[in-house]
């Protein structure tokens, strides 16, 4: 009987552990252009999420979700030391929009992933 609470305890704490530090609120997104959580007038024409390091372009996506479903993106590129950015194919009318990425950034094999919202209204 022991040996079984010695195991469940020691099970007890490695879940405790485990559930600390998977519910890390790290994110090496730092800002992005449209602005997180903006409201615009102007639809955007391209998307740029800025990192706190140099993302790997190869392991990482961007996708735009709004009223009329997802939204064709091309392009996927770096323009500076620390970014993201792609165009947006189609435009954006009035609404709300979901912007989904996947990363991996600097020396930091993690892959992180986040969204952010956005809305474009009438002017």
């Amino acid at each position: 009987m022991k040996k079984i609470l010695t195991t469940a305890g020691l099970l007890l704490v490695c879940l405790q552990i485990n559930a600390c530090a998977s519910s890390s609120d790290y994110t090496p997104l730092l800002r992005a252009e449209p602005e997180i959580g903006g409201e615009f007038t102007r639809a955007p024409r391209t998307l740029r999420l800025y990192f706190d390091a140099l993302p790997d372009v190869s392991r990482s996506s961007l996708k735009v979700f709004g009223p009329a479903g997802e939204h064709q993106l091309r392009g996927l590129h770096t323009m500076a030391a620390d970014d993201l950015m792609i165009e947006i194919m189609d435009p954006l009318s009035v609404g709300e929009y979901t912007v989904e990425w996947v990363t991996v950034v600097g020396a930091d094999p993690s892959e992180y992933s986040g969204a952010f919202n956005f809305s474009v209204i009438a002017p």
